[in-house]
C-alpha cells in the first residue's frame, strides 16, 4: 500500500514538474535534448520511488540479525580454537626465524565479556640444546604477545631397536 501511495505522489509531482519545464523548452534547436532530459528525469524518479519503497533499513536492528542455528558459546569456542591455531603457527614461525626449534607449543586464550581475546597461558617445550636461548625466547614471546611464556626443557628420548 505504501508503494502505491508513493507511486501516485511521484506521478503527481512529475506531472507538475514536466508542465513547468515544458514552458521553458524552446521549439526548435534544443527540443530533443530537453525531451531526453525530461524522459530521463521521469524514469529515474519512478525507479527511485520503487527503490525507496522496497528497502526499509529501519527494520533491521543488530538484535534481529542473529545467526540462526549457531549457539553463541559454540561460536566463541570456534573463534578461540582458530585463534589458538593461528597464534601457535605464528609463534613457531617467529622461533624458527630466530633459529629455535620448539618441540611443542601450547597456548590457552580467554575471551572477555567485551569480546576481546587475551593470551592466558603460553607453554613452550624446547630441546636441551636451545636451553641457552631461554631468555631470547621469553623476550620474543613477551614482545609479540605481551605474555611471559613458561619454557620447559624436553629431553629427547632416543629409542633403541632391540631385536
Amino acid at each position: 500500500m505504501n508503494t502505491i501511495s508513493n507511486l501516485s505522489l511521484t506521478i503527481c509531482y512529475l506531472s507538475v514538474a514536466i508542465t513547468v519545464l515544458s514552458l521553458f523548452i524552446p521549439q526548435k534547436r534544443t527540443r530533443k535534448i530537453f525531451s531526453f532530459v525530461i524522459g530521463l528525469f521521469i524514469i529515474c524518479s519512478l525507479i527511485s520511488c520503487f527503490v525507496d519503497a522496497s528497502i526499509d533499513f529501519d527494520d533491521l536492528t543488530p538484535e534481529d540479525q542473529t545467526l540462526s542455528g549457531i549457539d553463541h558459546q559454540d561460536y566463541n569456542e570456534a573463534v578461540k580454537q582458530e585463534t589458538v591455531n593461528n597464534l601457535v603457527s605464528s609463534i613457531d614461525e617467529l622461533l624458527r626465524a630466530q633459529g629455535i626449534e620448539a618441540n611443542d607449543i601450547q597456548l590457552s586464550l580467554i575471551i572477555s565479556d567485551a569480546g576481546r581475546i587475551y593470551a592466558d597461558d603460553i607453554v613452550i617445550y624446547i630441546s636441551e640444546e636451545d636451553f641457552g636461548r631461554k631468555q631470547d625466547i621469553e623476550r620474543l614471546i613477551y614482545t609479540n604477545l605481551s605474555k611471559e611464556p613458561r619454557i620447559y626443557v624436553e629431553k629427547e628420548v632416543q629409542s633403541t631397536d632391540q631385536k
